[in-house]
């Protein structure tokens, strides 16, 4: 084997430079501005260095198309330039169409559609230079290409990082010299991002009118799909075919996973086949296109089982975007398994067909986002209208909200004045929460008589200014209509609606001023410890007591008696804050007042919960007992 000499090396790297400039340049920009994110620990706060990020990764494909396109057409360099500067218009639109902070209504619509652009650009890799062409021979030849040296390059990545990170250890054992963990991350990312990628494009092939050849054909990629990819797939439709025989006995309706699988092996099944064309004509290879011819009528029923999956789950929950993308996907294997079948199967058509359906499934009314949002509107305000929750387009018995001195928003009336059943009330949990994620809420602020989203910015507002720490958005939309609120973890869950939990806690105050009191006492109460007493100077002793079975508190003082009923002090948090866990509750909503001749007394709670227990409105609790002494 003989081995680059450094002047070839150099000579490779200089040749792919001025093949393909705007690649490399993307992909090291984009490699050194990751590099500077992590040693700032930038996080996800800003995301116009997120949205850059991205876009230099788009560039790498999309500037590749034009120049190897340009370069199969031997365009003149004036055309070349002109597909680059027109490729660098779409970067920029791209990364405008992004959101420019990360608020309440940033949604995840921008990066699905960033998704489609990546994934398209990476399909017209494989055929822009082809698509006209009658033959595939000279197709399968240049995607061969490619697909071996991502092999290789991702083989020679792997040994070179290995061997730096081993070495770097090396001087950090030897030489006691302490390196950042964040080196060898960003290490990872230059060979990743710069490296792998220039070496990459020095193997892209020149030639790309070659003809596949009987004796060019890898050996080892040959061995590889028919003894380890072949049997593999006959094996995963095996258990497909026995789980829709299962259904078909058991009459159980399927699962919504069964649809993943259904795409992820059919996906493989025609990976498999794209890595066979050129030898299916070969005498001793004729079983694959009895075999290939087989798999696509054997996809058929696996569809029908996909389409039934997938159409159960959106009779029950409604069109979303991943269901749509499914959908989609079950339509694009239909074609393909009839083109195959019917047409004459040219393999290019695999690539070109996936591009054409993903970006017709992303624009236009009738795209993933335009459908998925309004089916789900549709959803929530048919069950809110059956349950006269919503009238005349306005919600009935909305929860109002002002703003405390630290700018935390608190019901003016009570929660939870609204009731569905639990099915129900998920249901709308669960949309409204999607409809966050990926669409905005803003389709349903005119349902409220206030304006929620200048009251939320407010309250972001407050978070920003580190007056208190979390508002969900979700959240905040559910309990001004007057419902309880599921976090997405706990739909579908049995406690989901349990009335028992919660858990509230006073918010953080650096320094506490004490003024009137003399003496203060901390408890820490729970199951099994429900009393306990201090010594107290000018007093036999203090005694603070709870019983279970009631929920009466009381503390004994001298001639001092004071008792209290957490069943109604819980109950009034509960309409003012709801269920769940609160850690940020002003310490004015947690405090008992008792007032006599002798003393001045408050207790203070730091925290109060229940965990789902039954036998008691309060299980444990905590906090700090102020006793002022009257002369």
């Amino acid at each position: 084997m003989k081995f680059p000499s450094i002047s070839q090396l150099k000579s490779d790297a200089e040749n792919s430079f001025l093949r393909f400039p705007l690649s490399i340049v993307s992909a090291a920009l984009g490699s050194f501005l990751l590099i500077y994110l992590i040693e700032i620990d930038l996080g996800d706060q800003n995301l116009e260095w997120i949205n850059l990020l991205i876009t230099f990764a788009l560039g790498i494909p999309l500037f590749f198309c034009v120049d190897i396109y340009a370069e199969k057409k031997e365009l003149e360099p004036s055309y070349r330039i002109i597909g680059r500067v027109l490729a660098l218009v779409i970067l920029i639109i791209i990364y405008f169409s992004f959101p420019k902070e990360n608020t309440f209504s940033t949604t995840r619509v921008p990066y699905i559609r960033y998704l489609v652009y990546n994934l398209t650009a990476h399909l017209l890799v494989s055929f822009i230079g082809y698509w006209k062409e009658k033959e595939d021979h000279a197709f399968w030849k240049f995607n061969e290409s490619l697909f071996l040296r991502i092999a290789l390059g991702a083989l020679y990545s792997f040994v070179l990082y290995i061997g730096i990170a081993l070495a770097l250890g090396a001087i950090h054992l030897l030489f006691s010299l302490e390196i950042d963990p964040k080196t060898y991350f960003q290490i990872y990312i230059l060979i990743i991002g710069v490296f792998n990628t220039w070496f990459f494009l020095a193997g892209v092939p020149k030639n790309q009118g070659a003809v596949i050849s009987q004796e060019s054909y890898p050996k080892g990629l040959k061995v590889f799909t028919q003894f380890i990819l072949i049997p593999l797939l006959l094996v995963y439709l095996t258990i497909l075919y026995f789980y829709g025989g299962k259904i078909i006995l058991t009459w159980d309706w399927p699962k919504g996973i069964v649809s993943y699988m259904i795409i992820a092996i059919s996906v493989l099944g025609i990976f498999t086949y794209l890595l066979l064309f050129p030898i299916r004509d070969q005498k001793e290879s004729s079983w694959i296109k009895t075999f290939y011819r087989a798999f696509y009528f054997l996809l058929f029923p696996l569809i029908v089982l996909l389409f039934l999956a997938i159409g159960i789950r959106v009779q029950e929950y409604g069109l979303t975007v991943n269901r749509y993308i499914i959908l989609l996907m079950g339509i694009w294997l239909t074609f393909i398994a009839l083109y195959f079948i019917f047409g004459k199967g040219k393999i290019k058509t695999i690539p070109i067909s996936l591009a054409a359906f993903m970006i017709f499934g992303s624009f236009g009314p009738w795209s993933m986002f335009s459908l998925s949002e309004s089916n789900q509107l549709s959803r929530l305000e048919t069950i809110l209208k059956e349950h006269q929750i919503l009238s005349k387009e306005k919600i009935k018995n909305e929860v109002y909200w002002e703003f405390s001195d630290k700018g935390k928003p608190k019901a003016i009336n009570s929660k939870n004045t609204n009731q569905l059943e639990k099915e129900q009330l998920e249901e709308v949990n669960s949309i409204i929460q999607y409809l966050e994620d990926y669409h905005g809420l803003g389709s349903v602020l005119n349902w409220f008589d206030q304006d929620l989203a200048t009251l939320y910015k407010e309250a972001i507002k407050a978070k920003e200014d580190g007056t208190y720490t979390y508002l969900d958005y979700s959240q905040f939309i559910v309990e001004s209509m007057g419902l309880k609120y599921i976090p997405n973890y706990m739909i579908g869950q049995e406690n989901s609606l349990d009335g028992q939990y919660f858990s509230y806690n006073i918010e953080n105050d650096k320094v506490r001023i004490l003024k009137g009191y003399d003496f203060e006492i901390r408890f820490n109460f729970n199951p099994g410890f429900y009393k306990d007493n201090w010594d107290v100077p000018g007093f036999e002793e203090a005694t603070l007591s709870f019983d279970p079975e009631t929920n009466f508190l009381n503390f004994k003082i001298g001639n001092s008696n004071a008792e209290f009923d957490l069943a109604s002090f819980v109950s009034t948090l509960r309409d003012q804050y709801g269920n769940g866990y609160k850690n940020d509750i002003p310490k004015e909503d947690l405090t008992l007042s008792y007032s006599d001749e002798d003393i001045e007394l408050k207790i203070l709670f730091t925290n109060i919960q229940n965990n789902n227990s039954e036998e008691s409105i309060v299980e444990d609790f905590s906090g700090v007992i102020l006793i002022g002494i009257k002369n």
